[in-house]
């Protein structure tokens, strides 16, 4: 049961780290600027795209591969979405 759990939050914590990837490019290239808004966005939307995949029932390798890129992809809007609004209210 523990060790369950602990699998479970490991998987969690993936999908989080995969979504800040893109995170990190928009930190990056937008030198700073916006990105402290879009952290926490681009977290829980990475873990809501990387839970989407088994929710809509994908199970196997190829589906968390899947869904690895699915939190990636989420991210990136997400982060997109923050960044761009932070700075439309910024000028």
């Amino acid at each position: 049961m523990f060790w369950e759990f602990l699998g479970l939050l490991g998987i969690f914590t993936l999908w989080g780290a995969f979504g800040l990837v893109p995170w990190c490019a928009a930190l990056v290239v937008g030198r700073g600027r916006g990105a402290l808004v879009a952290l926490p966005l681009a977290f829980v939307a990475g873990v809501a795209g990387g839970a989407l995949v088994p929710a809509l029932d994908g199970s196997g390798g190829l589906a968390f591969g899947i869904s690895l890129l699915t939190a990636t992809t989420a991210g990136a809007a997400a982060s997109t979405f923050a960044v761009r609004r932070a700075m439309r209210f910024q000028s």
